[in-house]
């Protein structure tokens, strides 16, 4: 009884022994790999590689597959089909950590189980760049080496697809002939070579290799495929004679000087441009009276060290050339204004685009005539001389470099703004904010310029309180440049010294500053933001504060109070 309870248990322990085992088994073999390269003109090549496996035993959730050229682009996805029934499996694709290594990973499900799949593992690659093309004889040879086989297997094939030729593509080598059939397949546009071997053996990598015609790669013309043929080349010289030395200088001397001309036009016109306005000329790189002959002597001097055949000097030349001729952005100055006669005008206008009566403004017409004149004579000189001055296609439109900061810099789109445009940007939409805060019924609005009304130096704001405090003169809105070109509003509270409005702005504590006359004192404010809503807020503030408030003596209003609330008392900014 003993014996027959020990046979029975050491049946349930083998049996779950075999059980385990075969649980753990997995089984998997690669049958197949069909190859197809796809190489466009340029020598870029779509390689496609059909893998077939068949699993045994298990399940199987990765697949590695090694000897792929690392410079390869991979797909990012591949599908698995069973080539029975079942449904697709999509992978993804990945390089591994081994250079030269790829795997297809299922994230989903268990992975693969027994049955028989196809893959497609799709990759681009330059042949230039994995060293595919060289050189053999008149012909090119073409040699791709497939990932090693691991288990080996039968009727390897590779198909080379190649943009088509004068010269049919074949098998190279005599040798390989013997163990590869060779299937030419033409067409008007490509032409297939299929090459198929009976066995590869395990771990072998094949290497394929065909010869090619270069005319079906037109658009590569690496040295190494193509060297060009060993011409000797001369610096040809069209100096001959006396003469023509002499009128060469002479020619380069007149460009000097033309050269030196338009700078100092140019500059002479960007200060016309800001003699009326708070702001000075930025020359990139001012050498004063000089700065103009300067330029002239070193444009030319690269046109001539071009035609030399020295570029690199040419090009240094050049860039100095560009520097001296160029413009920063005009710097606001620090300067008082001038004194002048504070007129009314009749309204804050828009004013009339002016032309820009600059030759070398691209942004003036007069400046793009110019600019496209200079363009045609430089293309067609270029064309004209070349067959005798070969060099001339670099050095001319390099030396016409030199021109292009005089049409770029400097112009009217750097100039700052004069005062009937700040006016129409900046004060034009705080009188338009103004009316909408306060009832401009009980208030006198208008607008003043100082001196000529035509081209005023500055434009104002001016309003004041119709019942206004005794001795308040007036409250003005003014605008401000600033140093980057741009424009502040400021407020002014003008008032006679000692009177009843002066008193009422003592308590703003701010420190009083002179005004025009001897008995006018002046008090500045700043709002809170440069917007034309917070200037408005502000002047409607004042104006309140400042309005003169009467009543019948002895006696109180005794209805309901339908004043607007006053703000806050307004304190001067430090």
């Amino acid at each position: 009884m003993f014996v027959m309870r020990l046979a029975v248990l050491a049946s349930v322990v083998l049996f779950v022994s075999l059980a385990r085992a075969g649980a753990t088994w997995q089984e998997m073999h690669e049958t197949s790999d069909d190859v197809r390269l796809e190489i466009a003109p340029g020598g870029m090549a779509t390689v496609s590689h059909h893998l077939r496996y068949r699993v045994v035993a298990g399940h199987f959730k990765t697949f590695e597959i090694t000897g792929i050229d690392p410079r390869a682009e991979l797909a990012a996805e591949a599908v698995f089909k069973p080539e029975k029934t079942g449904t697709e499996v999509p992978a993804r694709i990945e390089a591994g950590k081994v250079p030269g290594t790829v795997r297809i990973v299922i994230d989903e499900g268990k992975g693969l189980g027994r049955g028989v799949y196809t893959v497609d593992l799709g990759y681009k690659l330059d042949v230039l760049a994995a060293k595919m093309l060289s050189r053999d004889g008149a012909m090119w040879k073409l040699a791709w080496t497939a990932p090693p086989a691991p288990e080996g297997h039968d009727g390897a094939r590779v198909v080379f697809d190649i943009p088509t030729a004068p010269t049919e593509p074949r098998l190279a080598g005599a040798t390989e002939s013997t163990t590869t059939l060779a299937t030419l397949r033409r067409s008007a546009e490509r032409d297939e070579l299929e090459l198929v071997r009976a066995h590869v053996p395990r771990g072998e990598a094949v290497t394929w290799t065909a010869r090619i015609d270069p005319k079906a790669f037109p658009a590569i013309t690496t040295p190494e495929l193509r060297p060009p043929p060993a011409v000797e080349i001369t610096a040809p010289s069209f100096l001959r004679g006396n003469a023509a030395r002499a009128a060469v200088a002479i020619g380069f001397a007149l460009l000097a000087a033309g050269l030196a001309f338009a700078l100092r036009e140019k500059q002479r016109a960007v200060r016309a441009a800001l003699v009326q306005k708070p702001f000075t000329a930025r020359p990139l790189v001012s050498l004063g009276v000089v700065g103009p002959f300067v330029y002239g002597v070193l444009a030319t001097l690269s046109l001539a060290v071009l035609l030399w055949w020295l570029p690199v000097v040419g090009a240094i030349l050049v860039v100095l050339a560009m520097a001296l001729a160029a413009h920063r952005a005009p710097m606001a100055t620090t300067r008082r204004p001038k004194a002048g006669v504070w007129r009314p005008i009749a309204a804050i206008v828009k004013p009339k685009k002016r032309a820009f009566d600059d030759a070398f403004d691209l942004g003036a017409r007069r400046g793009k005539i110019v600019f496209a004149v200079l363009v045609a004579v430089v293309a067609t000189l270029a064309v004209v001389l070349r067959p005798h001055v070969p060099q001339i296609a670099l050095a001319l439109p390099l030396f016409a470099a030199t021109l292009l900061p005089l049409f770029v810099t400097g112009t009217r789109a750097q100039m700052a703004a004069d005062a009937s445009e700040l006016a129409a940007k900046h004060l034009r939409p705080i009188r338009d904010a103004l009316g909408t805060a306060v009832d401009l019924a009980h208030v006198d609005v208008s607008a003043i310029a100082r001196g000529n009304v035509e081209t005023p130096d500055e434009v104002r704001l001016a309003c004041a309180p119709k019942e206004r405090t005794p001795g308040l003169r007036a409250i003005e809105v003014a605008i401000a440049p600033t140093a980057t070109g741009g424009a502040v509003p400021e407020v002014f509270v003008r008032f006679d010294s000692g009177s009843a409005a002066a008193d009422r702005v003592a308590r703003h504590g701010a420190a009083l500053l002179p005004g025009r006359t001897a008995e006018e004192r002046v008090l500045r404010f700043a709002p809170d933001e440069p917007t034309a809503p917070s200037t408005s807020s502000l002047v409607a503030r004042l104006l309140a504060d400042l309005e003169e408030r009467r009543g019948l003596p002895g006696k109180g209003f005794q209805g309901k109070d339908r004043r607007r609330k006053h703000a806050p008392t307004l304190h001067a900014p430090m």
